[in-house]
């Protein structure tokens, strides 16, 4: 079975980040349709047209027996703008096969949705999304009451982040790193730098001598580059400038060695996954697929939580975790004091994998299978 895949990108393009905004965690996510079936066939592959189709809907509608999309965060609470919903569902709408959906979610900064608002093409594109597919694969049960609130639609099914599954050979790798530690350095990531807390951990983080996993910010890899290259006095990024000086907390050099040895950005995700099981021995922050990818390597991570997205994810899939205001009182060293959170991971792993299980047996999708 030849299954058609849209949506994240599996890789990045050599322009990312400077001249290419993306989020490379998103290829975690990206891949894992690749990693669970045999025969994907990704939209922007242009190879499709070797079977004489022009458009990719031809293709898929012709050629595949499913197609597979994976989204991270499509629905946005209080957007004002519904033209990429509108676009979305005009694509969908030229599709004929079953749609299997990986991963959407809701990014909302309250749980509060009696006093939120969403666009009418966002309500529109979540009552055809109920109509058209036998069950709406969702990422967590906020999602689902996004759904059930905005446009009454029931058959909703919570999958977690299906990135989650696709290497559960790993699981086993992670559970003795957990019990028994690994070698290697702490690796950090963080969202927003400018924010004063994660500013905080971002300074920490450079006095501890950690990694910095990089999978958006044009500003760190400019600032990378420019020490790598060995450049007089490169550009601090603009969020650290206050910090760094000869009364500050941090030194122009420490901050330029650091960047020039400690910093990583990945395009591909084996590239990613063999830094990890090499250099890490465990990884946090904001960044919720910069952990992932630890774990998918059998390497411990603890995401620290920040928003309605973060709070469903690790809840759901019972990740361990730590409240972003609890986080800005700690330091590097304290995270492994929390890897006592992985038993409820390890305890709860088969039943999350019988429910993803179930929900691709709703498609008649091959299943995967769990060793643990």
């Amino acid at each position: 079975m030849t299954i058609a895949v849209m949506g994240c990108l599996p890789t990045m393009p050599e322009a990312f980040p400077l001249e290419y905004p993306e989020n490379a965690g998103n290829m975690i996510h990206g891949r894992a349709p690749f990693a669970m079936f045999d025969d994907c066939v990704f939209y922007q592959d242009t190879r499709f047209r070797l079977s004489g189709y022009t458009k990719f809907a031809e293709f898929a509608n012709a050629c595949c027996s499913h197609l597979v999309v994976t989204i991270a965060n499509l629905l946005l609470i209080g957007d004002t703008d519904g033209s990429k919903y509108a676009s979305f569902q005009h694509f969908l709408e030229s599709i004929d096969i079953p749609i299997v959906v990986f991963g959407l979610g809701a990014q909302s900064k309250t749980h509060d949705l009696q006093n939120a608002s969403m666009p009418s093409e966002a309500v529109a594109l979540m009552q055809y999304l109920g109509k058209r597919c036998e069950v709406v694969g969702v990422r967590g049960p906020f999602t689902k009451e996004v759904f059930r609130h905005f446009a009454e639609v029931t058959n909703v099914y919570v999958t977690g982040c299906p990135s989650f599954f696709q290497r559960p050979e790993k699981f086993t790798d992670l559970r003795e790193a957990v019990r028994s530690g690994k070698l290697g350095r702490p690796s950090y990531s963080g969202t927003v730098l400018h924010r004063e807390d994660e500013t905080e951990m971002l300074i920490d983080a450079i006095e501890q001598d950690t990694f910095l996993v990089e999978p958006v910010n044009k500003f760190n890899h400019a600032f990378h580059l420019a020490c790598s290259r060995g450049d007089t006095e490169p550009e601090i990024p603009w969020y650290l400038r206050k910090h760094v000086g000869p009364d500050k907390r941090l030194s122009r050099r420490t901050v330029s060695e650091y960047y020039r040895a400690n910093y990583r950005l990945f395009r591909h995700t084996q590239e990613w996954y063999a830094f990890n099981t090499e250099c890490v021995s465990y990884t946090y922050g904001t960044r919720f697929h910069v952990n992932m990818a630890s774990i998918l390597s059998g390497v411990p991570a603890v995401w620290v939580t920040h928003d309605s997205r973060t709070d469903e994810l690790t809840d759901f899939l019972h990740l361990p975790s730590v409240p972003l205001e609890t986080a800005t009182r700690m330091t590097t060293a304290d995270y492994p004091s929390l890897f006592s959170q992985y038993e409820e991971l390890f305890d709860n792993l088969s039943d999350l994998y019988a429910n993803f299980n179930e929900y691709l047996s709703i498609f008649e999708l091959p299943t995967l299978t769990l060793k643990f």
